[in-house]
């Protein structure tokens, strides 16, 4: 058993397990918000839902321009700078959002947290894994680091929705919740400062072509083998990135479903992650990345079947924790592995970067629709609308399998 372990775990570099414990408490942080805010938004300050879908898309479209930004940059000045930046300012947007009182400035705040926080945080750590990993162990890596932010992920809204039992369900608890997670993003980022070391190639290795970020990009969105996965990723993340937000107001608002249950369900998804990721990065490190995403959109589609057939909580607790929680871990490992598989080294950042805005490039449709769908009371046109997602991201990854064969064969 022991030397299983370590076949599945041993070997990674320190700065992998410094990650793995900095993305425990940031998570933890995030679980404290994530869970609640559009509950808060909608229903303590009377923010419609699907203008609190257009917050969620301002954020998005931030994101995603952010992202595009820092991945050029982290080839250029290195991993650690931006990830401080993003930290640094994900604690002051969630403080702000705490300050919220209005339409107005939970946009503004949507936005400055986009613009200075999640996806560059995402790409600069997603480049420093793959920096110190080989590609054999990857998938592992990335899995190691997931695990890690579960733990938190499984504890926050497991804290938050006991919080907000024990507060009995008034309004008043969520901004301190915020006020919460800000402070615990602010310890993260001070403890990298002095825990962590640069992980950028050298210099050599890794100056994009001609030194410049537009040339950097230009080069990436060239490349046709990245192309068909940034577009499959979109899909995908459509679909996660809409169930996170819709589905703890269908439970609460159309299931009926307590505040308690809610933290648990999202919570057990943390805790499906922390026993299951690392045998399913291991396995997706052995075999390939594209059949492994198969896999993951199949479980998308079991998902969405499964919430049309049922209404109950006990059909949500299979269609979230079971079939979209192995999607999901399927995806954020083997995705993210694809892209650094494809990429240059000189461009780790900027591919890697590319492939993390696909979240943001969903996040900015899927909540409106999710929202505006919800108000007009038609969760079912949500899961129809996933399902033929998930159904042409399946489509889009035999293509890409197909493509990858016939490469292989004429190479040989």
């Amino acid at each position: 058993m022991l030397w299983r372990a370590k076949k599945v775990i041993g070997g990674f570099d320190r700065r992998v397990w410094l990650l793995l414990f900095a993305m425990l408490v940031f998570r933890f942080g995030h679980g404290l918000y994530f869970p609640f805010s559009s509950i808060y938004f909608h229903n303590v300050l009377g923010i419609p839902l699907s203008l609190v879908g257009v917050g969620l898309a301002v954020f998005a479209v931030a994101s995603v321009l952010s992202g595009i930004v820092a991945g050029p940059l982290t080839d250029r000045y290195g991993r650690k700078p931006l990830m401080l930046v993003a930290l640094a300012g994900s604690s002051v947007s969630f403080f702000g959002f705490a300050l919220v009182d209005g339409m107005v400035g939970y946009l503004a705040v949507s936005a400055a947290h986009g613009l200075l926080g999640w996806s560059v945080f995402e790409a600069s750590r997603n480049a420093m894994v793959a920096d110190v990993t080989p590609s054999g162990m990857r998938s592992r890596a990335y899995g190691l680091v997931r695990v890690g932010g579960n733990v938190g992920w499984a504890l926050g809204p497991m804290v938050a929705g006991a919080v907000s039992a024990a507060a009995g369900g008034s309004g008043t608890v969520y901004p301190r919740l915020f006020v919460g997670t800000a402070i615990l993003t602010a310890l993260v980022g001070l403890a990298l400062v002095f825990t962590v070391r640069e992980s950028l190639p050298a210099r050599k290795e890794q100056l994009s072509v001609g030194g410049k970020r537009d040339r950097a990009l230009r080069v990436a969105l060239s490349d046709g083998r990245l192309l068909l996965p940034l577009g499959v990723g979109v899909l995908l993340y459509y679909v996660f990135t809409q169930d996170w937000q819709a589905l703890p107001v269908y439970a609460k608002n159309f299931v009926g479903v307590p505040d308690g249950r809610i933290g648990f369900f999202l919570g057990a998804n943390g805790l499906m992650v922390i026993l299951f990721q690392l045998p399913i990065s291991y396995l997706i490190d052995c075999g390939s990345r594209v059949v492994a995403l198969l896999a993951g959109a199949a479980l998308f589609a079991a998902s969405s079947v499964t919430l049309l057939l049922t209404d109950s909580f006990a059909g949500v607790l299979i269609a979230f924790v079971l079939f979209f929680t192995l999607a999901e871990m399927v995806l954020e490992v083997a995705g993210a592995s694809l892209a650094a598989e494809i990429s240059p080294v000189r461009l780790r950042g900027t591919y890697l970067a590319l492939f993390g805005a696909c979240f943001g490039a969903a996040c900015g449709v899927s909540p409106i629709v999710g929202g505006t769908l919800l108000q007009a009371r038609l969760p079912d046109a949500i899961w129809t609308i996933q399902l033929a997602a998930a159904a042409l991201a399946a489509a889009g990854l035999v293509a890409l399998a197909v493509l990858r064969a016939h490469s292989t064969k004429q190479e040989s």
